[in-house]
């Protein structure tokens, strides 16, 4: 092969395939597969071979740069396509999570990988993934994430890993991993909710008339809202670090389905926003907007359990207190809202396209979901508390 990749779909050719996979590749068939924000992903599926092999892969996923420049922008800006390359480029063997297996990974070489292409396993050929809008996660799963999570948090505990570039962008403070993007949540609000009200026929908050969750939105998207995200950023910062994935959102996670209740086996995808920090920053995406209120409402007893296994696993993660671990899955919640809202700008305006359906359906329960994880942790009071003081920004973003 030479140093060409394609960075699109049809980009693709048998010529390729056939130097990847070592084998001569005859035809293929390209899906795109619905889902991803910040990068577009498809299957190759229906691959024939010049010669019958039961070892070659019949489908597989690639990941390339998203079509829509604005959302490949972001993902540029935040170093998304960056760490999923590096991650698993360097990291996954290492990582005692599985991730799926890769055939090849290429680059454009750069800090900001604009150009790139993973090809890997499909996974659909023996898991499913949780699907956040149809199959959602129930309690016994979710607590069974977090014990997984638990396995990579104790490996990488305070490691010197932490410390490399495009994991923890070369300082000790605290950096949420969509920083860029939560940071311009206020310039992105107006819009954002002028499009909740056009896709959805109601307003952002229309199940909350009380006036807190709009408090709470007017709070992470106002003029204070830098200031707010410094100020947990210095509590964050206090916290020891481990490995974090990120994203550990239920249409992330596959899994096998075995005769026994432990026989499950998870595979975890999209590590576009891995970074290093406390645990509890962990459990905001993977729980806040993918699971229904009746199964997260158990999520104070889901982190006793995943502490008591993590200082199981490394007893120097004690210092790491389960009230810490509350408080900063609580905080990481507006990191995650502020974020979305930006995302929400680039991303709503394609809903009223006919194949947009789950799409749109995804961040209508995933919005509601989180709100309602909001209200039930107080988090407008934890936000109330950090604004106190606070100038208004100096300039808005």
């Amino acid at each position: 092969m030479n140093d060409w990749f394609p960075v699109t779909a049809d980009e693709i050719t048998n010529e390729w395939l056939s130097g990847l996979l070592g084998a001569p590749v005859t035809g293929f068939e390209t899906t795109f597969l619905e889902g991803g924000v910040l990068a577009d992903a498809f299957k190759l599926h229906n691959i024939t071979y010049a010669v019958a092999n039961g070892e070659l892969p019949p489908s597989l996923v690639v990941k390339v740069p998203n079509a829509i420049p604005e959302r490949k922008d972001m993902a540029v800006a935040s170093g998304a396509y960056a760490k999923e390359a590096n991650f698993f480029a360097q990291l996954a063997r290492d990582v005692p999570l599985r991730s799926p297996q890769t055939y090849g990974v290429f680059t454009d070489g750069s800090d900001t990988c604009q150009r790139f292409i993973i090809v890997m396993e499909d996974l659909t050929r023996h898991s499913r993934v949780f699907d956040q809008v149809d199959d959602p996660p129930g309690v016994d799963d979710a607590c069974r994430v977090a014990l997984a999570a638990a396995e990579m948090h104790a490996a990488f505990w305070q490691s010197d890993v932490l410390t490399l570039p495009w994991i923890g962008g070369g300082s000790t403070r605290y950096v949420f991993g969509l920083d860029a993007l939560a940071k311009q949540a206020r310039s992105s609000y107006a819009p954002f909710r002028e499009l909740w009200q056009r896709m959805y026929g109601q307003d952002l908050c229309a199940n909350w008339p009380d006036g807190q969750t709009d408090a709470l939105y007017d709070l992470i998207a106002g003029p204070k809202s830098q200031g707010i995200i410094e100020r947990i950023y210095d509590v964050l910062t206090s916290r020891p670090r481990t490995l974090l994935h990120g994203d550990m959102r239920a249409d992330n996670i596959f899994r096998t389905v075995g005769t026994g209740p432990n026989d499950t086996e998870l595979t975890f995808i999209d590590w576009q926003v891995l970074h290093a920090g406390p645990p509890g920053i962990e459990f905001t995406q993977a729980w806040f907007n993918s699971l229904d209120p009746d199964v997260r409402a158990h999520d104070r007893e889901m982190l006793r359990k995943y502490h008591d296994r993590l200082l199981a696993l490394n007893p120097a993660a004690e210092a790491y207190t389960y009230d810490a671990l509350v408080e900063d899955y609580a905080l990481g919640m507006c990191f995650w809202t502020a974020a979305i809202i930006t995302l929400g700008v680039g991303t709503l305006p394609t809903f009223d396209q006919p194949d947009s359906a789950r799409m749109k359906l995804l961040w209508e329960k995933g919005v509601h979901r989180g709100q309602a994880a909001m209200r039930d942790l107080d988090l407008l009071s934890r936000i109330q508390s950090l604004a106190e003081g606070l100038p208004d920004d100096p300039v808005a973003v």
